[in-house]
């Protein structure tokens, strides 16, 4: 299990939400999924500047099914083989079923995996601290405490909960969003000593310039230079040019 050192070190860059390719029928197109990696690799990705996210929302997961997620899971880290750190998402209705994912992540090599507690549904905050104590008492796999206010139950997760997931073992990374600027940035200032934060909202340079390590863009799926150089731009901090740049792209 990465320490938070380890996971510090290990995640820095963009975080990719990789696209999951399915063939005209509907069914898994895997060799494709990978090929796709390897074409990230073949552009530049590496540990220092990409993170994968593997069976993520952005990789329609919701619509796999389990078997489908594990062949998924596995591809990617195959591909991957360990030059690229990895975040799978194990998030489910059945908690079996979390606790199954995380043991595969285990044995392929995933650094990371992201659990939403009880999947995308309404959940009160001890709850949501209750299931994770769970997962954990069955994986010695990373985990990440993930705030997803923006999907399904809306549940904006509050700083003080992200603090109780973090003194989990397992959770040595914070996936971190928030619809209110107070709990943003409150967030930021107590997580970035404590664990390796991946900006999980919008406001890219300015969670760079509050300590985050990583920020999510679905881009790198087809364009990834663009990330990279607004990444470039961020570690030297040339914060104005890589404002810049990234606007001119998104907006």
């Amino acid at each position: 299990m990465l320490t938070v050192e380890e996971a510090k070190a290990r995640l820095q860059g963009v975080c990719v939400p990789l696209a999951t390719i399915f063939k005209d029928d509907g069914s898994l197109d895997t060799e494709s999924t990978k090929a796709n990696v390897q074409w990230l690799i073949d552009q530049g990705a590496r540990q220092g500047n990409t993170i994968f996210i593997a069976a993520g929302s952005g990789g329609d997961f919701s619509a796999l099914s389990s078997e489908e997620r594990r062949e998924v899971i596995t591809a990617i880290a195959q591909v991957s083989a360990g030059r690229i750190p990895i975040i799978a998402s194990v998030q489910s209705t059945d908690i079996r079923e979390t606790i199954e994912l995380c043991k595969l992540c285990e044995d392929v090599g995933v650094d990371v995996v992201q659990m939403s507690g009880a999947y995308y549904y309404t959940v009160t905050d001890d709850d949501l601290v209750a299931w994770v104590e769970e997962v954990a008492r069955h994986t010695q796999v990373a985990f990440a405490a993930y705030s997803h206010w923006y999907s399904g139950s809306k549940y904006d997760m509050p700083a003080d909960v992200a603090d109780r997931l973090l003194d989990i073992p397992n959770t040595v990374v914070v996936k971190w969003a928030s619809p209110s600027m107070d709990n943003y940035i409150e967030g930021f200032r107590r997580f970035v000593s404590r664990a390796a934060v991946v900006n999980n909202g919008p406001m890219v340079i300015y969670g760079h310039i509050l300590g985050s390590r990583s920020y999510i863009s679905h881009v790198p799926n087809f364009y990834p230079q663009q990330d990279w150089k607004v990444w470039d731009l961020l570690e030297q901090g040339r914060y104005a040019e890589a404002e810049r740049v990234y606007d001119e792209f998104m907006i």
